[in-house]
C-alpha cells in the first residue's frame, strides 16, 4: 500500500525525521557538556518548520500568503539555557536530558498515532485491521 499521497502519512513522516535530527543535536549538545565556550544548539520548532514547508493555498484574496518552502530542519541557538559556567560552557545537563526525554516520548507517540492510522486504513479497505 502507497501512502506517500497522503498528507497526514507525511506530516508525520516529516515530524519524525525532524525529531530525529533533535535528537542528533541534543545529543552533540550532552556531548559537548566539558568543552569550554560550548553553546547550545535546538532545532527550530516544527510548526516554524511546517509553516514554511507546507504550501498554503489562498481561496480568497484577502487571507494572508504562506512563506517560503524549506523542508530541512535549521538549526539555530538554544536561547532557553539557565547558566553559563566560568569556562563559558552553558550546556546544562537537566535541561538537555528533559528535551531528550520529551523528544523520544513524542517520537514513540507518533509511531503508535501511525501504526493505529495505518491499522484504520486497513480496516476501511476490508483488510485485517491489525499492524
Amino acid at each position: 500500500m502507497d501512502l506517500n499521497g497522503l498528507a497526514l502519512f507525511q506530516q508525520m513522516e516529516q515530524k519524525m525525521h525532524w525529531l530525529s535530527a533533535r535528537q542528533t543535536v541534543l545529543s552533540e549538545n550532552i556531548a559537548n557538556a566539558d568543552t569550554p565556550h560550548y553553546q547550545t544548539r535546538d532545532l527550530k520548532p516544527f510548526a516554524a518548520e511546517m509553516a514554511n514547508a507546507m504550501p498554503v493555498v489562498r481561496t480568497n484574496a484577502s487571507h494572508i500568503s504562506g512563506g517560503n518552502a524549506s523542508t530541512v530542519p535549521v538549526v539555530a541557538r538554544d536561547r532557553n539555557f539557565i547558566e553559563i559556567s566560568p569556562d563559558g560552557n552553558q550546556v546544562s545537563l537537566e535541561d538537555q536530558l528533559t528535551k531528550v526525554a520529551d523528544t523520544g516520548m513524542e517520537y514513540q507517540m507518533l509511531t503508535n498515532l501511525y501504526r493505529k492510522q495505518l491499522s484504520m486504513i486497513k480496516t476501511a479497505l476490508g483488510r485485517n485491521g491489525s499492524a
